[in-house]
């Protein structure tokens, strides 16, 4: 028996001895799963959000992935937000995932017109089906094409309210129709129009901001309008208004609304220009929300507009993102991010684009709302503005190669307009021929249908600066369309952006030169001796123009700069017409743009210098009219809608350039430089997520190789001391039994 205990008592040490680490080896990574199962879960849960925006960066997944990953063959809208939808919240919806659908400057595009705008019934549809958490507006949404202006942006109102949008900002062109109608939004929305920087003796003219509460969660909505409000709108519409600095005033209302809220929207009308001063811009506000310390892993989405610029996947810098959609509803924004508690991951921009839309079913009560407006649009438009005495020549073979006299009429309309509009008259006054889009008879009664006919655009009044050897390189632009011989006389091509002038101003031109050389004398009247003299290429020159030219449609890059900004040319124009001597319009005879030779002994010949100077400037553009003949012939068919189609292409070519060159003056840090260059959020997310897993794997490994390092502790070491304490104990008892 002494022996058999003995053996017992020996065996059990043994097994203490040489199982005690794996069991604490066993304690150790039991543990250890338990805190690190979340942290391994973010990766695999966040790789499809990485690897659909991933694609999305080179800018071709919108159209290309998404179309056959989503909705196939129902409505293209839908497919472009499917992908986006799912990774960010697969199967049921995600409590912590926000959905943001956003607009910025509709410009009143209350009907769709294919292939180039959406409209608001079709916008409905959308929403409908997305199913957003919010959904904002950020400015210019009443005024633009008659259809809206008829009823001073009523109509639009009625459409957004029936669309269900939670917020919308001021923007410049809310003030158009007038301060008091730019009050009575307050009333015709059944949702808050929000800016904190709009005063008017030395008190807040609308809301600053609105606390939206969606899915348990707070948000901070703050607006904020651009400063350059005060030169672009009439400045009848804003006496004694004044807009205070953009980044203060939005600033000092999120420090209001900290600890209230989970996240910050800003809806703002700022723009990215960079014409427009740095302090003004919505690239520099959120620059300086991103770094402001006292925000820091707050949510800060920057939903911009005012620039018309198309910022298709966002910028993004810490957890604060810019996002803008371009004009007239040719694109609707989305942005997602999850928000766990006020931190935000997962911040994505993308863009539903018309293409996306052509088979979205328009929202019946929506476009009713649409259809009565356009009835009684119809209605209105009978009414007689003037009876004209003379033929105005207003047909396209007219107007995109000669001088005519309507053309004349209209920029004579527009500089008379300036002479009490804008702070200081212009000089004189340009317009396109490819704007003009009808003749108006003579000995007839003119109604506002028939001017509407002519210029269908909706384009607004401008004025900018434009220094003297841009003017030439503005003409010569003009004038170099390629030359063709009908009935044995040599003339120019069609070309939309042939320019029709004011009587201010006169253009010598050479049709045996080649293009880019072809002007050789510019006069403009000197208005204090009445006498017209030599064009000066030193000096600057107000010229008035539309919106369009002005920041460089129909291929004019030379103009930009800041500008004055009015009502829409129809209504210009119409004032003007019933109120002018429109039998000084009699002559078709050219006047003002001349055809002759350069040999000829022209007063106000331009210098010999200037074809120099001007040269590479014109030379650059001269091959802009025979790409863009062919390009105005395909807008010219359907007048209803070149506007659109025209600011769209020419916007978007120049955000490109925007977007591409603006890091560089704007970001403080070569780093923040690159990441907002690159236009996309998307590989910022998917390097911190890489960063994120690798830091986690490394940490894995390091656990499981520190833990057999470990000394034996807890319920591994206490198996170590039970057998330890048994020995002894069989020990104690033999010596008992043999005493």
């Amino acid at each position: 028996m002494k022996r058999i205990t003995s053996f017992i008592l020996l065996l059990t040490l043994i097994i203490a001895m040489v199982f005690p680490a794996p069991f604490a080896f066993a304690a150790v990574t039991q543990s250890a799963p338990t805190t690190e199962v979340p942290t391994t879960e973010v990766p695999t849960t966040e790789v499809p959000t990485t690897a659909a925006p991933t694609t999305e960066a080179a800018t071709t997944e919108v159209a290309t992935t998404e179309v056959p990953t989503t909705e196939a063959n129902t409505t293209e809208a839908a497919t472009t937000e499917a992908p986006m939808m799912t990774t960010a919240a697969p199967g049921t919806t995600n409590p912590d995932t926000v959905t943001i659908l956003h607009t910025n400057d509709m410009h009143g595009r209350l009907d769709a017109e294919d292939g180039r705008v959406i409209g608001m019934a079709k916008l409905k549809t959308i929403k409908d089906n997305v199913q957003p958490t919010l959904m904002f507006d950020s400015g210019d949404a009443f005024q633009g094409l008659p259809l809206s202006n008829f009823s001073k942006g009523a109509d639009m109102a009625k459409a957004m309210n029936a669309v269900g949008y939670d917020a919308m900002t001021v923007g410049n062109h809310e003030f158009d129709f007038g301060y008091a109608m730019a009050m009575q939004y307050k009333q015709l929305l059944n949702f808050p129009i929000i800016s904190s920087n709009v005063y008017k003796d030395g008190k807040s003219v609308f809301a600053p901001s609105t606390i939206i509460e969606k899915n348990g969660k707070k948000f901070g909505v703050i607006g904020v309008t651009t400063p350059e409000t005060a030169t672009k709108t009439h400045p009848n519409n804003i006496l004694g208004v004044t807009f205070l600095d953009p980044v203060a005033s939005v600033t000092a209302e999120m420090k209001k609304l900290q600890g209230q809220v989970d996240a910050f929207i800003i809806l703002s009308h700022l723009g990215i220009d960079s014409t427009t001063k740095l302090e003004w811009r919505g690239d520099n506000l959120m620059n300086n929300l991103a770094s402001n310390k006292d925000f820091l892993n707050n949510a800060i989405i920057v939903l911009d507009g005012h620039s018309h610029s198309v910022i298709e996947n966002g910028q993004l810098k810490n957890t604060a993102l810019l996002a803008q959609t371009g004009t007239a509803l040719a694109n609707i924004g989305k942005v997602t991010f999850d928000l766990q508690g006020k931190n935000a991951t997962n911040i994505t921009a993308s863009m539903i684009k018309e293409a996306d839309t052509k088979d979205v079913t328009q929202d019946e009560a929506v476009k009713a709302i649409v259809e009565t407006a356009k009835a009684n649009f119809g209605k209105a438009t009978s009414e007689v503005v003037f009876h004209n005495p003379v033929p105005l020549q207003g047909e396209r073979s007219d107007v995109r190669t000669r001088e005519t006299n309507l053309g004349n009429a209209i920029a004579d309309a527009m500089e008379a307009y300036s002479e009490t509009g804008f702070d200081t008259a212009g000089d004189f006054a340009v317009t396109n021929g490819g704007g003009i889009r009808a003749s108006i008879d003579g000995n007839k009664d003119v109604t506002v249908g028939d001017i509407i006919k002519v210029l269908p655009f909706g384009n607004t009044i401008t004025q900018i600066q434009v220094k003297g050897t841009d003017v030439v390189a503005m003409f010569e632009h003009a004038l170099s369309a390629p030359t063709i011989e009908k009935d044995g006389q040599v003339g120019l091509d069609a070309n939309g952006a042939f320019l029709h002038i004011s009587k201010s101003i006169k253009v010598h031109y050479d049709l045996t030169k080649p293009a880019g050389e072809r002007v050789y004398a510019i006069e403009v009247l000197n208005k204090q001796t009445n006498k017209f003299e030599p064009l000066q290429l030193d000096k600057t020159y107000k010229v008035v123009t539309n919106d369009f030219l002005a920041v460089g449609g129909d291929g004019y890059t030379m103009l930009g700069g800041p500008r004055e900004e009015g009502p829409s040319l129809d209504t210009v124009v119409r004032n003007y017409f019933k109120a002018a001597d429109m039998t000084a319009y009699q002559s078709t005879e050219l006047q003002r743009i001349l055809a002759g030779t350069a040999s000829e002994n022209v007063p106000g010949e331009v210098t010999t210098e200037t074809p120099t100077t001007e040269a590479p400037t014109v030379e650059a553009t001269t091959e802009t009219p025979t790409t863009e003949a062919p390009t105005d012939e395909a807008t010219t068919e359907t007048p209803t809608t070149e506007a659109p189609t025209d600011e769209a292409t020419m916007v978007e070519d120049t955000i490109e350039t925007v977007t591409t060159e603006q890091p560089t003056s704007i970001q403080d840090t070569p780093a923040a430089s690159v990441e907002v260059k690159h236009d996309n959020v998307i590989p910022f997310d998917q390097a911190v997520k890489q960063k994120d897993k690798s830091q986690h794997d490394a940490k894995a490994q390091t656990d499981k190789e520190t833990a057999h390092q470990l000394p034996i502790t807890g319920e591994a070491a206490g198996t170590g001391a039970a057998a330890i304490g048994l020995f002894g104990l069989g020990l104690y008892l033999i010596k008992r039994k043999s005493a």
